[in-house]
């Protein structure tokens, strides 16, 4: 980032979060991501390394829509509980999963499912069947600090990048969506967990997982950029040949 000098004022831009996604994409990568952070005083906002893509060249951009689940007995063997549970749910506005795809199409395309599962990793929870009915209603991708299911068939979606601990094929098992759209805690890499609130920024790729603080997407992207462009010019004189002397006086430390 030598020779760079950003404002100190927080930027913030009359954008969609679409738009936001596909210039986080054309720009950004993990390390520019962090350095942006760094210089904003910003630290201890990477997930743990636990969080893998279904596939290298992923990037996944969004806006977080956190959501906690709970591991769950079978419920069939106990028919008050599960009538009490049924009632419970419908004075409540339906089914937990229900309302969850609700809460996806009822916010702006470009939102990111983050899944608190508590630590459960005995079941599978999510599938292709999910992923297609949230991306529908402008879900843009996962992180799920859990188990996914057929991938064969989540990998030929056309953009739904998914970072998950593991796939297992079973559904059963058992767990239900608790809340949604509330503050939750994944497994942090610098710190043992971060927080993630309604409205933060995902961004992850190939490096791994990053939070961005809503408050300061728009300025972290207008850095990333900013240090795309100053890059893409060091890449074209190392790329000519200059001197090695002269890269560590012109650009510094690289």
């Amino acid at each position: 980032m030598s020779g760079l000098n950003f404002p100190k004022e927080i930027r913030h831009l009359d954008i969609t979060d679409l738009e936001r996604i596909e210039r986080f994409r054309r720009a950004g990568y993990g390390g520019s991501v962090s350095d942006s952070l760094t210089t904003l005083g910003i630290t201890n906002t990477v997930f743990a390394d636990r969080f893998k893509p279904l596939r290298q060249g992923m990037q996944l951009v969004g806006r977080a829509l956190p959501i906690k689940l709970h591991s769950q007995v079978d419920l069939n063997d106990f028919p008050e509980l599960r009538e009490k549970q049924q009632k419970m749910w419908d004075a409540e506005g339906g089914h937990p999963q229900k309302r969850m795809m609700r809460a996806v199409a009822n916010s702006a395309p470009g939102s990111i499912l983050c899944f608190d599962c508590g630590g459960d990793m005995q079941p599978a929870h999510f599938g292709e069947m999910s992923c297609q009915l949230a991306y529908a209603h402008g879900c843009r991708g996962m992180l799920l600090a859990g188990n996914c299911r057929d991938t064969q068939y989540v990998l030929k979606m056309p953009d739904f990048p998914m970072f998950t601990f593991g796939t297992r094929p079973n559904a059963f098992g058992g767990w239900i969506v608790t809340e949604v759209d509330v503050p939750i805690y994944l497994p942090g890499h610098i710190t043992h967990y971060v927080k993630v609130c309604p409205g933060d920024y995902i961004f992850g790729d190939n490096d791994g997982v990053q939070l961005i603080p809503k408050d300061v997407v728009d300025e972290v992207l207008l850095r990333v950029e900013a240090i795309f462009e100053k890059e893409n010019e060091e890449r074209q004189q190392l790329a000519s040949g200059m001197p090695i002397d002269e890269v560590y006086n012109v650009f510094g430390v690289l």
